[in-house]
């Protein structure tokens, strides 16, 4: 459980990093999205002596192979419509769209995941996840901008990341399988993108270095707990993310909150992790 709630606090502090590395610096996505995911990969690798290492014999298993292509297929996917998302959105109309993630990854593994099918998790967690939708919805979010409906897509692809990372991670341990996940992304972005990095302000690469620790932690610990807790308890727990992410954005960005609504939001989020923990 405590790998999950320290991977809340690295997620608010991911999403503030990007957003300022992408709006206040206007650093261009096809610049920072190659760096971070090499970054990422650079980072990991400093873990990898410790508690890297995998069986070989999943290099010649072929449902592994169809899991991690998928997997990285569905990751490189979501990337490009998040970080354009959070580029041009407002961070916390982004963020109310990502909202639905928990929702939606809750409702993929109770259908993908018949192991962690548990009725009073499943309320608990959806109780939780409608509660802070409902908390941020309002009748304009109903229409969709073209940039709205690809943070969408990535909601959704995000989502059916977490089914595929929970597979792979019967084969391949955490640390591993992040590292060549980053590394393998990284890769591909930069032969797609071929960033120029003297287009990097100075205090933007540096705030990159700090986004990439940030998303190390977040994920790393987010996978252990795909793997001890399983994908649902998980989810639950990652949800106290966005309530850091709306502090943050209200005291950085000075962005209108209603204080009072959050409030009972993270109270009812709160009771249902603890419900969850306890039982």
């Amino acid at each position: 459980m405590l790998e999950a709630f320290i991977a809340s606090i690295g997620y608010a502090g991911g999403v503030i990093s990007d957003k300022l590395i992408l709006s206040k610096y206007k650093t261009p996505i096809k610049v920072f999205v190659p760096t971070v995911f090499c970054l990422l990969a650079l980072i990991t690798a400093v873990f990898l002596p410790l508690w890297g290492g995998f069986d070989r014999s999943v290099l010649t298993n072929y449902r592994a192979i169809l899991l991690f292509v998928g997997m990285i297929t569905v990751a490189i996917s979501w990337n490009v419509y998040y970080y354009k998302g959070i580029q041009k959105e407002d961070l916390h109309e982004f963020e109310l769209i990502m909202l639905l993630t928990p929702l939606t990854t809750i409702i993929l593994a109770m259908i993908f995941l018949p192991d962690e099918r548990s009725l009073s998790v499943l309320i608990a967690g959806l109780i939780a996840s409608i509660a802070f939708i409902a908390s941020r919805i309002k009748r304009h979010h109903l229409k969709l901008s073209l940039v709205a409906r690809g943070t969408m897509a990535a909601m959704f692809l995000m989502a059916l990341e977490s089914i595929f990372i929970k597979y792979m991670l019967a084969y391949v341990p955490p640390v591993t399988l992040y590292f060549v996940r980053t590394l393998m992304i990284g890769v591909i972005f930069a032969i797609i993108y071929r960033p120029k990095l003297t287009k990097y302000n100075r205090d933007a690469f540096a705030l990159t270095i700090i986004s990439a620790i940030f998303g190390v932690v977040q994920m790393v610990l987010k996978f252990y707990g795909f793997e001890r807790l399983g994908v649902i308890e998980t989810t639950m727990v990652l949800l106290l993310g966005p309530i850091f992410v709306y502090i943050f954005s209200y005291l950085f960005f000075k962005e209108k909150q209603n204080f009072v609504k959050d409030a009972i939001t993270a109270s009812i989020i709160v009771a249902c992790v603890l419900f969850v923990t306890l039982k």
